[in-house]
Formats: structure tokens, C-alpha cells, sequence
């Protein structure tokens, strides 16, 4: 197995090629058009590799790129798909820094695809992409989270099906970046029977709850105001700790809870 990886490059890719006994097929970028790619020291790379007797698979883009710091244009990804529809490479594109934008508009490799599987259906509709992201890097930086994902397009059911189970038994990432992965996939949904008005100041929130007839009865049942049961069961359930709202005095036949956040962190 053989990529075609760009010069300079972030070394995670060198060292994963010699950790599987690859090789690594290096492509330079253009330092005077800004880091751009150039097709036609891919196609040498390319075919040197070849002549060689190298069995080229793929193709590594980092873009926005790391080390240098450069955003592809358009017309630069569509070289690249071009090139992995004639020559059937497959693109990985490590998009992590997606949100790391300051001139411009990053345009990932997915959206161009897109585009151009529109005009010319026939000739890209075939091409396979790797989709690299991460939720620890754009401009938070959370880099101790290691919640990096990939999305796989163009690839046939079966080969994504092998590509899940080797993966499901080589990676292990830690439980907070599959927390914060689950939950940007899947958000907080607003339920039922909590509203809440929009806090401007200190770190607390006295949203008001409804609770069904049964759960008052059980409440009773328990000599507990409805409120406190709903804090001691959601307790229970969840190891969320709230505090009963009759602690700090409410409106008659009115049920709250204080819950604390913490607000955006300011410069």
C-alpha cells in the first residue's frame, strides 16, 4: 500500500505509512502560489512511483494545510479530484482546521465533489473520499479531547462495512471525545414540561417544571413536595444534582428547580 502525501506535511502521515510497512510517495506544494497544489508534480510523483513498479492507492491532502498554513482554492481541489478520478485514487482530506479560516472561504473536498459529480456525473460519481475532522481542533483548540471522526463517501456498503470493523477493534478514543462526538451528532433536544427564562447574570438557572398528576401522587405518597421528588429522581437517574426550589421561595402551586452553568468564557 502507497500514498502520494504533500511536502511539507504534518508527520503523523510518514510515520503511519512506516508503521504499516507503506511508503510514502512525496509530492511538493508550491511555496510561491501560497502552498497551492501543483497537478503536475502530483502526475510525476505519480507516475515515477509507477514506472518503479509502486502500487499507488491514495492521495493525502491536509487542507487547511499543516505546516503551512494555506487554504485550497477550488480550482486547486478540483485538480486533486481530477486526478483521483483518472488515475482511481482515493482522497483523503484532513479537514480538521476547517474553522481555522482567516482569508477567505474554506470550500471542503466534499462540497466540491458534489459540485462537480453535478456537471459531469460520469466522470466523478466514482471517486472515494475520506473525510478527516476532529472536535479538538477549530478555534476552541481543545486539543486533550482527541474526538476525531471521518466520513466516508463514494465507497461501496461492504468496503465501509470492513472499514467500521477495523476500526471498531483498533481505536479506542477516550470517553469525553465520544461524549462530545455523541453529543454533537445527536444535541440536546428541548423537552417537555421545563421552560426557563434567558439568564443575564451570575451562574445559576430557577427553571420552572410541570410534573404529570401521577408524579404528584407519588410525590405524596412520599411526604415530598412534587419539586424535590422530581429533584431526587432525577438524581437517581441521571447523577444530575439540583436543588428543590422551596429552599428559596416560590409563587404558590408554582414547582422550580436551581441548576448552575457556566457561561462563555470572555478575553
Amino acid at each position: 500500500m502507497t500514498s502520494l502525501v504533500h511536502i511539507p506535511q504534518y508527520p503523523l502521515y510518514t510515520a503511519t505509512l512506516a508503521l504499516l510497512n507503506a511508503q510514502c510517495v512525496p509530492y511538493l506544494l508550491e511555496e510561491q502560489k501560497v502552498w497551492g497544489t501543483d497537478v503536475t508534480a502530483i502526475r510525476n510523483s505519480l507516475a515515477q512511483a509507477r514506472s518503479a513498479g509502486t502500487d499507488v492507492r491514495s492521495i493525502v491532502v491536509i487542507n487547511p494545510g499543516n505546516p503551512t498554513g494555506a487554504s485550497l482554492s477550488a480550482d486547486d481541489i478540483k485538480h486533486v479530484l481530477d486526478l483521483a478520478a483518472e488515475e482511481k485514487l482515493v482522497v483523503i482530506a484532513d479537514e480538521v482546521y476547517q474553522t481555522n479560516v482567516f482569508e477567505g472561504e474554506f470550500i471542503s473536498f466534499k462540497k466540491r465533489l458534489r459540485q462537480l459529480q453535478q456537471e459531469a456525473p460520469c466522470k466523478y460519481n466514482y471517486v472515494e473520499l475520506v473525510s478527516l475532522h476532529s472536535v479538538s481542533k477549530g478555534m476552541v483548540g481543545e486539543c486533550g479531547q482527541h474526538g476525531g471522526y471521518f466520513e466516508l463517501v463514494g465507497f461501496d456498503p461492504e468496503v465501509q462495512a470492513q472499514i467500521y470493523k477495523l476500526v471498531s477493534i483498533g481505536l479506542c478514543p477516550p470517553v469525553i471525545g465520544q461524549c462530545l462526538l455523541e453529543l454533537m451528532v445527536n444535541p440536546p433536544k428541548e423537552g417537555e414540561g421545563v421552560e426557563c427564562q434567558e439568564p443575564q447574570g451570575a451562574m445559576y438557572l430557577f427553571p420552572t417544571i410541570t410534573v404529570l398528576p401521577k408524579a404528584i401522587e407519588a410525590a405524596m405518597a412520599e411526604n415530598r413536595a412534587a419539586d424535590e421528588f422530581y429533584c431526587l429522581r432525577l438524581l437517581d437517574a441521571t447523577g444530575v444534582c439540583v436543588v428543590p426550589g422551596p429552599g428559596f421561595g416560590q409563587k404558590e402551586n408554582t414547582l422550580h428547580f436551581r441548576t448552575t452553568f457556566l457561561a462563555p468564557g470572555t478575553d
